[in-house]
């Protein structure tokens, strides 16, 4: 990072802050907007400067992030044989192409679909950062904040009696942050989920023929699924559980919505398993012998006792979910402990390094208001309050089958902090809800002061 560097990432600060000052001013009717939109974009922006800092001096090798650039930038500069070859690099078109073509590609490190994607993505914010890579990466923060506040706003929405508390679930969340607001691909996967939750909303509440909430939903959609299908895997039954269950909360009376909740569950469960099945037959990646194979060659690549398993590979942050067997019914028994690493480990005494020390308190945090949660509501009202509530089942099926398909497939700490962010906001927040839930249900104090609707000004408004 040269002195060039240093002026281009101090100016580029100041325009994303300047694009975020914007936008309040132009929302300056909504409150919402006012209180927390600087607020949330500061903290991505910090996070991203800590991001890029983290991975230019503190780890040598430069990580994915800083390949990700290289071959971004090797794209941008196969320009200079002409537009003709620009396009087949972009595309990674092997085929017939000239010798210019075939040099370019040779020179780039990522071959696969979902690394390609977000090498592409990244190619318009090199571009207008002027090649740094930290400028470039504080415009792709302020990019993937577009779809965190939109996250937020679908939260507000909702529950509006919890402001704050959904404000550091969605916003403020430490390592969410950091991971989320680099160059890679948590940074655009937290960024399309949002926005894909925030349009589907939409459309769901009658705003299926507005073409910018289908233009925005789809290509939101789609560029999941390119850079990482697990993610659309893991949301896809959890929106379709949603909106079945929605329509047994539409049932105004109390007796009928109880009995009628098998029926429904039932429907959701059968929706979920047509839903996979559906993508599996879509694409091989989606079926179950192919994630536990995919799974399985994820375990012997970070788990080899006594094999590379120095930090400088990577591996020195490695776990192990223990023995299981190979099958549909093996892995599920496994849900508990893979969900239970993706939530609440590493634990102290797995610590092994400042980083590792961070996520463990994190982690430990996480799992003290868990079960201080679970203990103030007692596990049949916790049960009841979800039950009732299709939003929250949504939140808590996503995080849970996302926590176990990360939990069980990375087998190595410091990967698994980054694959793990899209579902933390989603499990924190439900927590909160599911707490505020019980305390107005039963503390008449509490919901004479904190309940309120949404008021005109916390309405969501475009950007």
């Amino acid at each position: 990072m040269d002195f060039f560097d240093v002026l281009l990432t101090i100016v580029y600060l100041g325009i994303c802050l300047g694009i975020g000052y914007a936008i309040k001013k132009r929302n300056k009717s909504n409150s919402l907007y006012q209180k927390w939109f600087i607020k949330g974009l500061a903290a991505k922006l910090v996070g991203c400067i800590g991001f890029c800092l983290v991975y230019t001096y503190y780890y040598d090798y430069g990580g994915d992030t800083k390949g990700y650039f290289r071959d971004a930038t090797q794209v941008i500069q196969s320009i200079q044989y002409g537009f003709d070859v620009f396009f087949q690099v972009f595309s990674r078109k092997y085929d017939n192409v000239s010798f210019d073509t075939l040099n370019s590609l040779a020179n780039l490190t990522y071959h696969a679909v979902m690394e390609y994607y977000t090498v592409n993505l990244s190619i318009p914010f090199i571009l207008l950062g002027l090649g740094s890579y930290f400028s470039a990466s504080l415009l792709i923060a302020t990019f993937s904040y577009w779809g965190v506040w939109r996250l937020f706003q679908l939260f507000i929405e909702k529950y509006p009696a919890i402001e704050k508390e959904l404000a550091f679930s969605i916003l403020f969340i430490p390592s969410v942050v950091f991971w989320g607001s680099g160059l890679n691909k948590d940074t655009f996967i937290i960024c399309f989920l949002g926005l894909f939750l925030y349009h589907a909303n939409k459309i769901f509440m009658g705003k299926a023929f507005h073409l910018n909430h289908l233009l925005i939903l789809g290509v939101s959609a789609f560029l999941s699924y390119k850079i990482k299908s697990y993610v659309m895997l893991s949301l896809v039954p959890a929106v379709v559980l949603w909106r079945t269950l929605y329509l047994r909360d539409r049932i105004k009376n109390a007796l009928i919505r109880s009995l009628t909740l098998p029926f429904f569950g039932a429907m959701g469960m059968a929706a979920i398993v047509w839903s996979v099945s559906l993508l599996s037959q879509y694409d091989q990646r989606y079926s179950i012998d192919n994630f536990i194979g995919s799974a399985q060659s994820m375990q012997g690549w970070h788990y080899v006792e006594g094999e590379n398993t120095s930090v400088e590979y990577g591996r020195g942050s490695s776990y192990s979910l223990g023995e299981y067997d190979p099958s549909p019914w093996g892995v599920s028994k496994m849900l508990p402990t893979a969900v239970n690493v993706t939530f609440f480990r590493p634990y102290l005494w797995e610590v092994n390094g400042a980083a590792m020390l961070a996520q463990s308190v994190e982690s430990l945090l996480f799992l003290i208001f868990t079960i201080l949660t679970i203990f103030k509501v007692g596990p049949w009202r916790f049960y009841s309050i979800v039950s009732r509530d299709s939003f929250i089942v949504m939140c808590l099926v996503f995080a849970l089958f996302f926590g176990f398909a990360v939990g069980f497939s990375a087998y190595n700490f410091g990967a698994l902090s980054r694959y793990k962010i899209p579902c933390i906001p989603f499990y924190l927040a439900a927590l909160f809800i599911i707490r505020n839930n019980y305390l107005l249900a039963n503390q008449p104090q509490f919901r004479s002061s904190s309940f309120r609707k949404p008021s005109h000004s916390t309405m969501v408004r475009s950007v």
